[in-house]
């Protein structure tokens, strides 16, 4: 996970363990929490060491799948995002 454009210590990673035992809404409720639009889903390696990615988790693909809106709204946390915010 070096090579992406955001700090590894502000991305919103679910293991995907944790995702065979939630429903839809709990994920949604997760994005909205976080204020993202995307979160990471992440797995351990056999060797219990290596966790690498498996997918992402997109609140854009579950709305279109279920047919809804559903609205999460990105949260600044620095004051590059925060100006950045301004200038669009």
């Amino acid at each position: 996970m070096r090579d992406i454009m955001i700090a590894c210590e502000r991305l919103e990673v679910m293991h995907y363990a944790d995702l065979a035992h939630v429903e839809v809404g709990h994920v949604m409720a997760t994005l909205q929490r976080v204020g993202r639009q995307q979160v990471l889903v992440s797995d351990m390696g056999a060797d219990g060491k290596t966790e690498t990615v498996r997918g992402i988790c997109s609140a854009s693909q579950i709305a279109r799948q279920l047919g809804v809106a559903i609205h999460t709204t990105e949260v600044a946390r620095t004051f590059a995002e925060i100006g950045a915010a301004f200038r669009r």
